[in-house]
Formats: C-alpha cells, structure tokens, sequence
C-alpha cells in the first residue's frame, strides 16, 4: 500500500494505547501488522528498507489528528534509517532547553 493508504488503514484499525504495531517500508510500500506479544513478530522484517515497532496512545476518530499522528511516526521511522534529524534540541546548546 501506499502511504496515504497506510494512513486510512491504521486510521480504520482499532487500536489502543496497548497494541504494538509494526510498520515497514519497501521502496515505496508500506504494511503494517499487529504485533501479538509472546507470538511470532512479523517475518517480513528481514529485506525492508525501515520498519518499527510502535506501542501508545493512538488518535481516535480524528482523521486529521490521525494523519499528522501517521505523518510524524514515519518521519520518525526514516530518521533512524538516515533520514532527517529529527533531534530535539540542537546538539550545541545545553540541556535542558530553556526558553
């Protein structure tokens, strides 16, 4: 699936702050699946380009607040893969942030 399609699936699943998720991307492809604790994790893992494992609170009926929910999971996924940094605080100035 593509990713807007990714993003009306998971927006359509009910899911709670107790599911674990797993995401991949392939190119340009995306699934998901619902991890069962204490049962086999999804074997499609092994060849994708990024994935995760995602556990919280979801946006329940909110399809804009699910979107944007979607949106930065995803930006969070390729950040670990080399994507954008998407650290929160500059590495230069002292923690914590004061403002």
């Amino acid at each position: 699936m593509d990713r807007s399609q990714l993003f009306a699936s998971l927006a359509q699943a009910p899911l709670n702050a107790d599911d674990i998720v797993y995401v991949e991307r392939r190119g340009t492809q995306y699934s998901w699946a619902l991890v069962t604790p204490g049962a086999q994790s999804p074997a499609s893992a092994a060849g994708a380009d990024v994935w995760m494992y995602f556990s919280g609170a979801w946006p329940q009926n909110d399809p804009v607040g699910s979107e944007a929910f979607c949106a930065d999971m995803l930006a969070e996924m390729e950040s670990m893969a080399g994507g954008d940094d998407r650290c929160r605080w500059p590495l230069d100035q002292p923690w914590p942030q004061l403002h």
